[in-house]
């Protein structure tokens, strides 16, 4: 099990334990004084939990929106649960869409100024609503429980509570500072304490924008100083390369993430590694593809890499299963993960990941013309929107 699914575990654990105690203690004293039947009881509690939700979730992004505006950003979007508010040629839209969080996402960009963006406020200001929400509501329900005989002003603060409650369990997975399955604010927080990744982080924000906008030809900044964040930067510029077929400089830029496995996460060493053999198979001959494979992939990286739901490992494990393997059943079990994969890649990528699978698939196809493959291949969106 990788560190980051550990961490994650030990977080969702930890945001159980506080609903267990939570309810085995405070609320399950108070059923009995509520004044409610069980089944109200019930509904009374769910109640306050979607409300809790609900709001909760609104107050962490209305934070990370005021933050992003004393930063000097420009508001992108804001998703809420799945509820994404955008504009599109300064007209206002929604649409329902994925996010990169635990109850919503709110997407920014520099804004074009000589000074730079500060991210700080972005990140923290979810955290301090929060505060001043479980403040004031806090307040609130001593004033409500007060009041003697008065069973539905304590009820009234009982909800609150819960409201409160239902908070400090998003709080709690947001402000780890380490990487879950989504990047926490607390995590962010503590990598941008590095003047690298400050610069980094804005300059992937920009990059990105430009990408989502359509522009061509983006300007890309890369690092020699590695971290996870200069890392994700460098492979903008690593995209550009494998696009083109320049194998060679996205393979100097990957291995600068390679030599560098104390500096980055776990997941990013491994698809740098996924990446690298990638470029391989691709481009060397069968039997130097085979060299670099016995020689420099461990048996711990192909399986943690046949096991990670992206599309950068996938290419390579139908790659490596395909080609060097000569395994069609471990070539469909990743294949059957490549549509799960392909939604969790950012849309600005998502043409490049089409267009290298393809050519991974298609290699594998053309080595084993009878595997009958061709159906997983993937259909790509010309500009115009056909297929």
């Amino acid at each position: 099990m990788k560190k980051e699914d550990i961490a994650g575990l030990i977080v969702y654990l930890l945001i159980f334990a506080v609903a267990i105690i939570f309810g085995l203690t405070v609320l399950k004293n108070y059923a009995v004084d509520s004044g409610l039947k069980t089944v109200s009881y019930v509904f009374f509690v769910l109640g306050a939990i979607i409300v809790g939700l609900i709001f909760n979730a609104f107050l962490f992004e209305l934070g990370h929106v005021v933050g992003a505006k004393i930063g000097r950003y420009e508001v992108l979007s804001v998703c809420i649960l799945g509820l994404t508010f955008y504009k599109v040629d300064g007209k206002r839209k929604v649409k329902f869409a994925g996010y990169d969080g635990l109850t919503g996402e709110t997407k920014i960009a520099p804004k074009n100024e000589k000074k730079a963006s500060n991210p700080t406020p972005f990140l923290l200001f979810g955290t301090i609503f929060y505060v001043i929400e479980a403040l004031v509501l806090v307040i609130v329900f001593n004033i409500l429980v007060g009041i003697k005989g008065n069973v539905v002003a304590s009820n009234i603060g009982y909800f609150l509570l819960i409201v409160v409650v239902i908070g400090a369990m998003i709080l709690i997975y947001d402000i780890m500072p380490f990487q879950l399955d989504s990047l926490t604010d607390g995590y962010r927080l503590r990598m941008i304490t590095n003047p690298k990744n400050k610069e980094a982080f804005n300059e992937l924000l920009r990059v990105e924008n430009a990408i989502n906008n359509g522009e061509k030809d983006v300007e890309v900044k890369t690092f020699t100083e590695i971290t996870n964040f200069t890392a994700e930067l460098n492979y903008n510029k690593v995209y550009v390369c494998l696009d083109k077929g320049d194998y060679a400089q996205a393979e100097e830029l990957i291995d600068l993430v390679i030599n560098s496995p104390t500096g980055v996460s776990q997941k990013v060493y491994l698809r740098a590694k996924a990446q690298k053999i990638f470029i391989h198979i691709m481009s060397d001959s069968i039997e130097e593809a085979r060299t670099f494979y016995d020689t420099q992939v461990p048996v711990s990286e192909r399986r943690d890499i046949s096991t990670d739901i992206s599309m950068i490992s996938i290419r390579a494990y139908i790659l490596m299963s395909g080609i060097l393997d000569k395994s069609k059943s471990e070539t469909e079990l990743a294949l059957n993960n490549v549509l799960k994969a392909f939604k969790r890649t950012s849309k600005a990528r998502q043409p490049i990941e089409l267009k290298l699978y393809n050519q991974a698939l298609g290699k594998v196809i053309e080595e084993h013309p009878n595997w009958d493959l061709g159906g997983y291949l993937l259909k790509e969106v010309k500009e115009n929107g056909s297929k």
